[in-house]
């Protein structure tokens, strides 16, 4: 693994800047001016860079892509300023523009859909006989019933041939996982546009000035942390009526997620054991970690409102200093700075590594994230497109040649490309260590893709507070108990990358929703932890659980078969 986040990292910082305009004029001439600089400079710079110049050479006469997207509240939003500076609209935009007089390539949208609505109407589409040349599929099981019905084509060979080197390791970011959920029969039908997969990453946050007042350590196991809990509730340096050891809410998980790895229990995820699968819920671990919370729960350490409470609601704990502790992810500084440094600055929280029952190095599971796959028509003659306009959007935003135009707004400028956005499984990893190269040399020229913008909001923004407790150089933060988990390769993914089948589209979601019944039954002592696991077991058997453990591990077994040859 170490390998392979070191391989797209160097791909990432092979590129060399070219200087830029100004990000904060917009009269129609900047707009010109930025497209034509990414026009100008796309195919020598790709020839420059990785010899690959002719994948991205425009074709002699024009080709046509008929393609359908989504879109989200943030880029309407952004896209009624962007019309009324430059005339963009969802259908004619920057990324088509440039598309357009770059590789003469007319992307054409056949319809465009709100995020909530896209999966429906594809589906609506495809049984209308109405395929686009080239479409996003985000549901695996949607991607391999096209595969199946012979409507799209395979897409090994075009990877290979017309995808490029940047790209490529992109797609191969998260070992190739992406890749196995979109193969049908010994053949990839989709060619993945990954997200970050460290976003579900769990962290442990914790009040730092309250424990320098008490001079306290980080926690290392779980009695420690349970410690760390009574003595901020002793001291209530926040002076709230009533304090709590930590923060959990209803869903669980999430603010749980990295308590339960501290017992190496993963009820979220399929994991091996042996030459076996089986759901992580349902294993001894589990239990152990059930009983630690019932046990806080009785202690008086966790809010009993906790079974009605959204995470949002739950949070109002730490906005009123009634506790000090909360797993989450990354991006709770935001939150933090916002309701509580902006108050008062003598407030800190730090991120450390989590505790665990033993004090041993905590491992996590993660599951491979993505917007979706690229389809292609079987019938479409001009698949090469599609590596086309990746090598273009890729361009946009690591080559340095352009500046905010394209990356204004990360989320949207993501949406509005014709394939959305597609970025390293290690996103979050490999921006921060582009930041610890400008922050070691002083070169902001060193700058690649989201980079960019959170340099500026390093250095320039109004949450800078948040995001050195996110991204910047300090001992405690949560990147630093990422990279090392990176590092030692106490990292793994979900085991099961399957299709679901008939049975576990049918009872799967509800039988997710009565392990966690139960699990919060354990939790409040409504019944015992034997007891209730007990009982929580034979529910799992009863709907079907032993069934579907049977057909993921015939699923292993073929994929793990496959492997070997």
């Amino acid at each position: 693994m170490k390998k392979l986040v070191t391989l797209v990292m160097i791909l990432c910082l092979m590129l060399t800047a070219i200087p830029s305009l100004a990000v904060d004029e917009h009269p129609p001439e900047y707009y010109e001016e930025q497209v034509q600089l990414l026009v100008d400079n796309l195919q020598s710079w790709y020839e420059e860079n990785y010899g690959e110049g002719h994948l991205v050479e425009p074709f002699e006469e024009p080709v046509t892509v008929r393609v359908v997207n989504y879109y989200g509240a943030t880029l309407e939003t952004n896209m009624a300023t962007w019309n009324d500076w430059w005339g963009e609209t969802l259908e004619n935009n920057r990324f088509s523009d440039a598309i357009k007089r770059a590789l003469n390539i007319d992307v054409e949208y056949m319809w465009l859909k709100d995020g909530s609505d896209y999966d429906n109407q594809l589906r609506l589409e495809i049984m209308a006989g109405n395929l686009p040349d080239m479409f996003l599929v985000r549901n695996q099981t949607d991607l391999l019933q096209l595969a199946e019905s012979d409507l799209i084509m395979p897409v090994e060979d075009v990877i290979e041939q017309y995808f490029t080197t940047h790209q490529k390791g992109v797609i191969n970011s998260d070992g190739g996982m992406l890749l196995e959920m979109a193969t049908y029969e010994g053949q990839v039908y989709g060619i993945p546009r990954n997200v970050s997969d460290t976003d579900t990453f769990s962290y442990i946050w914790l009040r730092k000035d309250w424990m320098d007042q008490l001079n306290l350590e980080a926690p290392k196991t779980m009695d420690d942390l349970k410690n760390l809990m009574i003595a901020f509730g002793n001291a209530n340096l926040g002076g709230a009526d009533k304090t709590y050891g930590m923060m959990i809410d209803s869903t669980l998980y999430y603010s749980t997620r990295g308590l339960f790895a501290g017992f190496d229990a993963y009820p979220e995820f399929w994991v091996t054991d042996g030459d076996q699968i089986v759901w992580g819920g349902t294993q001894d671990n589990v239990k152990e970690a059930l009983s630690f919370l019932h046990e806080l729960y009785n202690d008086g350490l966790i809010d009993p409102e906790f079974i009605t409470q959204t995470n949002g609601d739950a949070q109002a704990l730490l906005w009123n200093q009634q506790t000090g502790i909360v797993y989450g992810g990354h991006w709770l500084a935001h939150a933090l700075q916002t309701n509580l440094y902006d108050k008062d600055n003598s407030i800190d929280w730090m991120c450390v590594a989590l505790p665990s029952i033993d004090g041993e190095p905590v491992e996590q599971y993660l599951t491979p994230n993505k917007r979706g796959w690229i389809a292609i028509n079987k019938e479409y003659e001009h698949p090469e497109v599609a590596g086309m306009i990746a090598a273009l959007c890729d361009f946009s935003f690591v080559s340095g040649i352009t500046n905010g135009t394209w990356w204004m707004s990360q989320d949207s400028a993501q949406e509005l490309q014709p394939f959305q956005g597609s970025v390293s499984s290690w996103d979050n990893y490999n921006t921060w260590l582009n930041l610890l190269e400008c922050y070691e040399t002083g070169d902001e020229s060193v700058l690649r893709g989201k980079a960019i913008t959170y340099w500026s909001n390093l250095t320039t923004s109004s949450q800078i507070w948040a995001w050195e407790h996110m991204f910047g150089t300090g001992e405690y933060t949560p990147m630093r108990v990422l990279a090392d988990a990176i590092d030692n390769d106490r990292i793994h993914y979900d085991a099961f990358l399957g299709a679901q089948s008939e049975l576990m589209i049918d009872r799967w979601s509800t039988i997710k929703d009565e392990q966690l019944k139960a699990f919060t039954k354990i939790i409040i002592g409504e019944i015992s932890v034997e007891d209730g696991f007990a009982a929580w077991l034979n529910t799992f058997d009863s709907m079907g659980g032993t069934e579907i453990t049977a057909e993921v591990n015939a699923w292993y077994a073929e994929s793990q078969a496959a492997k070997a040859q």
